[in-house]
């Protein structure tokens, strides 16, 4: 029997379009779903063959293939990478940050120091349904949570939308990636087809999710159409490129490291 192929994939809505066209290939493929900081440990662990892993960890592994024409991206407002904070932003001087996406950690700090020349105390945050308790001037929340999470009582703060009023760049969260030397036939072509099948399917995935979330149906495929992207093109490069120099700058990710496409 021939082994299957592992990939890894992140629980959120967001991914869904990029593993909705893999639902007919059950046979040779095992979907893993974790958080994103856990894929990369999975990855390099011959735990999985193939991973979206947070984009910071690109940077900080070297030891990573980027599979072509795919990210998980926005271009400004993005939904679900956010700030919810007690105080106006520029008073920020704490910050609990959700340790499952390292990639959104950096941007928060490359957003705090160099947007609004802040460098507040951090601390982890590990209880993402409920931030009420939290003491601490701000929360960064990620991920479904973030969609889900009740903005009346917070000053917010989206990031994508930060990044790109800061830079004019698309900012990109997460790549399809494997490690380098990795031979897999034909992997490039498959997950392309698959991110395409699921954009074609986007409004079908949206009913699913506003149901499996309990948010409007108008709300996940707004989401899914115009906040989230799902291409790796010359500006998402050139947006993930700028974010390394600032993460470099601010000791977040060695020197030295380049882009390197996936052939297969």
């Amino acid at each position: 029997m021939a082994k299957k192929l592992r990939l890894g994939i992140v629980p959120y809505m967001n991914a869904k379009p990029l593993i909705y066209g893999l639902n007919q290939y059950t046979d040779s493929i095992v979907l893993s779903f974790e958080v994103p900081s856990l894929l990369p440990t999975m990855l390099n662990n011959d735990q999985i063959d193939v991973a979206i892993i947070p984009s910071i960890e690109y940077f900080r592994s070297g030891n990573y293939a980027i599979i072509p024409d795919i990210s998980i991206s926005s271009y400004g407002t993005v939904e679900s990478v956010k700030i919810f904070s007690k105080v106006p932003i520029k008073n920020i001087r704490t910050a609990a940050l959700d340790k499952s996406s390292l990639t959104s950690c950096a941007l928060t700090k490359i957003i705090f120091k160099e947007q609004y020349h802040l460098t507040p105390y951090y601390t982890p945050w590990d209880n993402r349904d409920d931030i009420s308790g939290a003491n601490v001037d701000a929360v960064l929340l990620i991920g479904d949570n973030a969609m889900k999470m009740n903005e009346d009582e917070y000053i917010t703060l989206d990031l994508g939308q930060a990044w790109f009023e800061y830079t004019g760049l698309p900012f990109v969260y997460a790549v399809w990636v494997v490690k380098k030397g990795h031979h897999i036939p034909g992997i490039n072509k498959l997950l392309r087809d698959a991110k395409e099948a699921g954009i074609r399917s986007v409004k079908t995935l949206a009913t699913i999710e506003s149901q499996r979330l309990q948010l409007a149906q108008e709300r996940c495929q707004n989401y899914l159409t115009n906040s989230i992207h799902y291409n790796l093109g010359k500006e998402e490069i050139k947006g993930l490129q700028t974010f390394y120099q600032y993460a470099t700058s601010l000791g977040l990710a060695p020197g030295g490291m380049e882009i390197v496409l996936n052939k297969s």
